[in-house]
This record gives C-alpha cells, structure tokens and sequence, in this order.
C-alpha cells in the first residue's frame, strides 16, 4: 500500500467532515458566533497541517448585504492641485484609457478609480527618522487629496526596501473597503510612490445573505494550500468588502462590493482572499482543485 497517497486521502477526508461540520453548525446555529469548542478545533487542525496562526479568529458572522459603490475618476485640475505644487510646468497626456500627468521629477497615471504617483528624487520634506516621521509626511499628503479621502484610515506600517509602506483603507459603517485605499512609500528623500483606488460609496443595497464564519474561510485556505512544503503562518484575518473577481470596471458605473476574509500570512505581501457568500478563495475553485489535483500528482 502506498502510505503516502493513503495519507494524502485521509487528511482531504477530515477536512471535508469538518467543514461539512462547520457548515452544519451554522444553519443550526441561529446566533452567527463561533463557540470555544470551533475555535479549537481550528486551531488543532491547522497545527496538524503545519500552519501556525498569531491571531484570534473573527467570533462573528452576521448575515451581510452588497454594498453598492461608484467609479469615481478625477479630472486633471483635481490632480493637479493633488501632486502637484501650483508654480509647476505640467504637462498633460491621454494614452487609451490613462491620464498622464508629469514634471521634470515626478510622474501620475490616472485610470478609472485608480491613481499611480511616483517621484524617484522623493516627494515633501521628511523631518526627522523612523515611521513616526513617515506617518506625519503621509498625513499632511493625505489632508492635500482633500475630501475623497477624508475618511481613510491608517491601517498599517512596514518597514521594507530601506523606507516604510503606510497603507490607508477607508472604513463604510465599520467594516474596511478593501479597495478603496492609498498606500505610500517613504523613505529618508520623502515620497517616493503614491497606490490609490478610490470608489465612491452609496449604501448597502439588496437583502442580508449569509456569510461563511471565519473559521470555514481559514478551512478553505488550508486546503488551498496544503500541497505547500514550506511553514505557513497567518498573521491576521479581517472582514470587509472588496470588488469581485474580473469585475469589469467602466467609467461612471455602478459596481457591487461583496463581503471578503482577507488572511495575511507572514512573510507573505498578498492576502489570502476569500468571498464570504460561497466561501470560495478569489482564484476559482476549479483553478485550486486542479493546483492542489497536480500537486498530489506530483508527490504521488
């Protein structure tokens, strides 16, 4: 007998009975709040398949609605007083769908909601050192983009590539847009790049559907991951909204957020995403069982 394979098969086995189990909790379950008993068993599945977690699972999950959202696109004048310094020579382009804009030193591409700035000599001046400096640069650049990000928050810093990335999420009625954010890079020469998406919210919209816990989120990660050799450990898990897989964005429509786990693994700079309504990962479901089908393959 191939032990191996066997192995491989009683670990896929366990995992469906526990998610068929978690999912059976939920519908007889009229509260939406994990118990003490889920929680551990979470974590003594992910210890037995090598995953370590530095963060509590998310108790809750009440039924969510859509959250309706329009593409709000800047017009040059709005950029211009954004980036750029009044006594400036701009000088404008159109190419397809961008909207460039630049100065001897410093560069913006404006698509749809999205904005790109970078200025390579560093933008502003940073007084003194470490991320509080940084923090207090970002800040003062944020109050210049004026009202579109007055609600943003700052969520996170990290220290890498010599300076520090600070990454601003606006928050709807408590719950964190993952797409609508402004994420900087500082370091000792000031700006250097500017990342934002910006969306403009109009409500929650449709009736409440139920969500995944974030217990069945970390189960699907799990098995998404499990032909990984390497250590893997989750850093932090959150719940907000985020733009659908190849949701196609066109100037002035409107656009449905759907709820989202976010899964941020350490030593990893992407999130592990998952849709909430049908616990899916955000790469399809037939594209992770044919990578975890290929990987089982392969070490067969």
């Amino acid at each position: 007998m191939d032990w191996g394979k066997a192995k491989k098969i009683i670990i896929f086995l366990l995992i469906a009975l526990n998610i068929a189990l978690f999912a059976m909790n939920r519908y007889y379950n009229s509260d939406y709040r994990l118990t003490q008993a889920e929680e551990n068993a979470i974590y003594k599945l992910l210890s037995q398949n090598g995953i370590g977690i530095y963060t509590e699972l998310i108790e809750e999950y009440d039924p969510m609605k859509q959250l309706d959202v329009t593409v709000a696109s800047p017009d040059i004048e709005e950029l211009k007083s954004m980036f750029f310094d009044e006594d400036e020579n701009v000088e404008t382009e159109i190419e397809f769908d961008q909207l460039i804009l630049r100065t001897y030193s410093a560069e913006v591409i404006a698509e749809d909601s999205k904005i790109s700035f970078s200025c390579p000599t560093g933008y502003g001046e940073i007084s003194g050192v470490g991320n509080d400096a940084a923090k207090k640069l970002a800040q003062s650049f944020m109050e210049r983009m004026r009202e579109s990000y007055s609600d943003y928050v700052l969520d996170r810093i990290t220290y890498k590539n010599g300076g520090y990335q600070l990454e601003y999420y606006e928050y709807y009625k408590g719950y964190k847009v993952f797409c609508n954010y402004c994420i900087f890079f500082i370091d000792d020469y000031g700006i250097k790049s500017i990342e934002s998406e910006n969306y403009d919210i109009n409500g929650f919209v449709e009736e409440n559907r139920d969500i995944c816990a974030s217990s069945e989120a970390v189960l699907t990660y799990m098995y998404s991951s499990s032909g990984s050799d390497t250590a893997r450990f989750i850093e932090s898990i959150e719940l907000g909204y985020d733009l659908r897989e190849s949701e196609e964005i066109v100037d002035g429509s409107k656009i449905r957020l759907v709820p989202c786990y976010y899964i941020y693994l350490l030593n990893e700079d992407e999130p592990f995403v998952v849709y909430a309504y049908t616990n899916t990962a955000r790469t399809t479901t037939a594209a992770v069982t044919a990578a975890s089908t290929d990987s089982l393959d392969e070490q067969s």
